[in-house]
C-alpha cells in the first residue's frame, strides 16, 4: 500500500511506454515485501537534466535510464562506477547521501545470463554485430570472458574499428564475415537489425558450425537472426534473460537484495 513512507523509483526514456521495467520491479518489491513503487517518465531531451534534478529533489531513491539517454545522463550524476566509465554509458542511478551515483548493469545482465544458460566462452570465438551502446556493454562483458578471439562488425566499419580498438578486439568488414563464420562459436546481435519488418540478415552465412549459438539482444520480435538460427537448426537465445538480470542487478544496487527470478517472469508482460 502506498503511503508517506513509500520509497520511489523510476525509469527515464523516450519513448518508454514499451518498457517492462515497472512491471518487473513492482513485482519484485511486492515479493520482497518492500514498501517501494516504480514509475515511468518520458522527458524530452530538453528536459532530461531538469527531470533528473527533480527526482533528486523529490527524494527518489533511484532510477533507470534507457534509450536514448544512457550517455547524456552521465553528465548529470555525481559519481560514475568504473565499469560504466569504461563502457561509456549508465543505465542505473542510485541516490545515496543526496548524491547521484551512476552504474551500468547491462553488462552484468549479459554475463549472468550466459552463466544461467551455461554458455562457456573459454577458448571460443565470438562475433559481435553492432557498435552502439549495447555493443559497448557486451564488449566490456566479453573482455574478461577468456574467449579466444572477439570480432566486431558493423554496417559502418569505422565504428566497428573504433569499438574494437577501445576494447583491444578485432574488427571485420560485414562483406568478409562470411569467410569468418565457420570459425565462430557465439554470434551476438547488438544492432537494431530486426526492429523493422524490412530488415534482412546482414551477411552471407553459408558455412557455420552446427554448435554455433546465436544470441539476439532483441527479445520481442522475430528478427532475421532468429530466422537464420531456426533455418540452420542452431541454438538461439534472445535478450529476455539479459533484460531481467540487468534489472535484478539494479534492484540489488538499490535495495541490497538480488530478487528471485522466475523463469516466466517476463513472459507475463510480452
Amino acid at each position: 500500500m502506498l503511503n508517506t513512507e513509500t520509497k520511489l523509483f523510476a525509469i527515464l526514456g523516450y519513448p518508454v511506454k514499451h518498457s517492462f521495467s515497472p512491471q518487473m520491479h513492482n513485482e519484485w518489491f511486492k515479493k520482497e515485501m518492500l514498501n517501494c513503487a516504480y514509475l515511468s517518465f518520458e522527458p524530452d531531451s530538453r528536459n532530461l537534466k531538469k527531470t533528473i534534478e527533480s527526482l533528486k529533489i523529490l527524494k527518489f531513491h533511484g532510477f533507470n535510464i534507457t534509450v536514448p539517454y544512457k550517455i547524456e545522463a552521465m553528465k548529470y550524476v555525481d559519481f560514475i562506477d568504473k565499469a560504466a566509465k569504461e563502457i561509456g554509458s549508465i543505465n542505473t542511478v542510485a541516490v545515496k547521501d543526496n548524491k547521484l551515483r551512476g552504474y551500468n548493469t547491462d553488462y552484468l545482465g549479459f554475463i549472468q545470463d550466459l552463466d544461467a544458460k551455461k554458455i562457456n566462452l573459454n577458448n571460443k570465438n565470438v562475433l559481435v554485430v553492432g557498435a552502439g551502446g549495447a555493443a559497448r556493454a557486451i564488449a566490456y562483458a566479453l573482455k574478461n570472458a577468456k574467449a579466444k578471439d572477439i570480432y566486431i562488425t558493423n554496417r559502418t566499419l569505422a565504428s566497428a574499428q573504433n569499438l574494437a580498438k577501445t576494447f583491444k578486439m578485432k574488427s571485420i568488414d560485414t562483406n568478409k564475415v562470411s569467410e569468418l563464420l565457420s570459425q565462430i562459436d557465439l554470434l551476438i546481435n547488438c544492432s537494431s537489425c530486426g526492429m523493422k519488418k524490412e530488415d534482412s540478415f546482414p551477411f552471407v552465412a553459408d558455412k557455420v558450425k552446427q554448435s554455433l549459438i546465436v544470441y539476439d539482444l532483441i527479445y520481442n520480435k522475430v528478427t532475421p537472426f532468429v530466422k537464420f538460427a531456426k533455418a540452420k537448426g542452431l541454438k538461439i537465445f534472445t535478450g529476455e534473460g539479459m533484460l531481467v538480470r540487468q534489472g535484478a542487478s539494479a534492484f540489488e544496487i538499490w535495495t541490497g537484495k538480488y530478487p528471485k527470478i522466475a523463469n516466466n517472469l517476463l513472459k507475463k508482460f510480452i
